[in-house]
């Protein structure tokens, strides 16, 4: 009996130093074992879940709001036969009152008669993979926008033109008509009047476009770029740390607040260090620094992959141009037209090892 003690106080013990979550349930769903790891991701204490049903606790349920019952369980489909083990991303209610993404991997316990009287969930935190995610979808949501404002503007500008200066023709033609009666050359200036309109119209989308392709308006206000270096390094970290990449981020001095719009200038350096960070495939360092140099501030990304090639180095602005199988081409070209509609420059500088951008933001 001591020996069997023994065994299971060590198995407590291991299965509390392990950083992902155990629980274990009956097959009632009754939580029967829940480790320390599971107390730090869900926010909810032994004594909280422990003999309880977990749906009643964590109220699981899928991105889409369905609250997931019995029926769509992971753990109730290894006791109904359905998988012999099932994965699944779920946002659960924290003991704190908050939400939280996890990835709940679930296997059987089986009795020496193969059928299963216990499940063991795996459940690993994925709220900061998921934000990360949710971020670069984002980005290369506004980056694909943008460029395809930009297109449509381009390609619908020159016809609107030649189609006003046309109508301006057939309207001074239709006044030097003599043979019309002043009847029917009212009707067809009124005609020509509507669909001049509805040009102006036109051009004024297009105009609008163009804007937006250019980042829109700029919704400026002091801002603080140490206060937005933090927030992204935050948030890409969990991400970088799982593609074994560090993050040093280095403010040498205390930065001057400068005018910009804040949301932009962070979609404009989150665009960088993505690119960066989707280069190192296989790990390295990201060196993000910033200074305060005469009436700017310097912000330097440096990363450790490949490095781009040196017959790219004066295209990589180019909209669509891209060196990355499966790239748009967009982020670069629309980080620089948030930097330079801000008065600033962003610019590829020589670097030992891979590539380091450098942007330039001026403070007054």
């Amino acid at each position: 009996m001591e020996n069997t003690d023994m065994i299971t106080h060590i198995l407590n013990q291991a299965f509390d130093s392990i950083n992902k979550g155990i629980m274990i349930q009956d097959i009632n769903r009754r939580v029967v074992f829940f480790n320390r790891a599971c107390e730090e991701i869900t926010k909810w204490s032994r004594a909280d879940i422990i003999g309880k049903d977990c749906g009643d606790i964590f109220l699981c349920h899928t991105s889409t709001g369905m609250c997931l019952t019995e029926k769509f369980c992971p753990g109730m489909e290894v006791f109904h036969g359905g998988t012999s083990k099932g994965s699944r991303e779920l946002l659960i209610r924290r003991g704190d009152g908050n939400e939280s993404w996890v990835k709940m991997s679930v296997s059987p316990i089986s009795d020496t008669k193969g059928k299963p009287t216990h499940i063991v969930s795996v459940i690993e935190d994925i709220s900061d993979v998921k934000r990360f995610s949710d971020e670069v979808i984002r980005s290369k949501t506004l980056s694909t926008l943008g460029a395809f404002a930009a297109e449509l503007a381009h390609e619908v500008k020159n016809p609107l033109n030649a189609m006003n200066i046309q109508m301006t023709v057939l309207e001074r033609e239709i006044q030097d008509i003599k043979k019309l009666s002043g009847k029917s050359k009212k009707e067809l200036l009124e005609i020509a009047s509507i669909v001049r309109k509805e040009l102006n119209r036109l051009s004024g989308f297009v105009e609008e476009c163009l804007h937006f392709s250019k980042t829109g308006e700029l919704n400026k206000s002091a801002v603080d770029v140490s206060d937005i270096l933090s927030e992204i390094v935050s948030l890409l970290l969990p991400q970088a740390q799982l593609q074994g990449i560090q993050i040093e981020l280095d403010i040498t001095n205390r930065l001057s607040r400068v005018l910009a719009d804040r949301d932009k200038i962070k979609q404009a350096i989150l665009n960088i260090l993505i690119n960066s960070i989707e280069a190192m495939p296989d790990g390295g360092m990201l060196h993000v620094s910033a200074k305060c140099i005469g009436h700017e501030i310097w912000i330097s990304c440096q990363d450790t992959g490949s490095g781009i090639p040196d017959e790219s180095k004066d295209k990589i602005f180019n909209l669509f141009y891209t060196t990355k199988d499966g790239g748009t081409g967009i982020g670069l070209s629309f980080a620089q037209n948030i930097v330079q509609a801000h008065g600033g420059v962003i610019r590829l500088e020589e670097a030992p090892k891979g590539s380091k951008f450098v942007i330039t933001i001026p403070t007054n």
